[in-house]
């Protein structure tokens, strides 16, 4: 399947939307951030802000999905190997329990790009027989 050589891609594009709405939805709270000089302006007076902390935590992730999908793609652009099923069966299951849990979520992409994983990879191709 022709997609699969592009799931690495897949991911990354999920990351940078995932940071796009981060970024759209969260400028109240980033400006805030900003605004309070950025370090160590998630807890204040010893307590967390949790909408800091969750913008936080939001942006950062994405972020881990770009990086996770530069290796995939750097994976299948330097080795004939497919991917690890057991990485678009975690991908799939995560999607899954927040699919589960969020419906209205972009959650759908990670099963959908789990499968991609598990289901899409070139069926290796079989050495030929030894010649007796």
């Amino acid at each position: 399947m022709k997609l699969y050589k592009h799931s690495g891609w897949l991911l990354i594009a999920i990351g940078v939307l995932h940071n796009t709405i981060g970024v759209l939805m969260g400028w109240s709270i980033l400006a805030g951030i900003v605004a309070d000089g950025g370090w160590n302006s998630i807890e204040t007076a010893g307590l967390i802000d949790f909408s800091r902390s969750a913008i936080l935590w939001f942006l950062v992730t994405g972020f881990f999905w770009m990086l996770l999908g530069g290796l995939m793609q750097a994976w299948l652009r330097v080795t004939t190997e497919a991917l690890p099923k057991t990485l678009g069966w975690g991908l799939t299951a995560a999607g899954g329990i927040v699919a589960f849990l969020l419906p209205v979520s972009g959650a759908w992409l990670f099963i959908l790009l789990g499968l991609l994983v598990v289901y899409g990879s070139p069926e290796p191709a079989q050495p030929a027989p030894a010649a007796v």
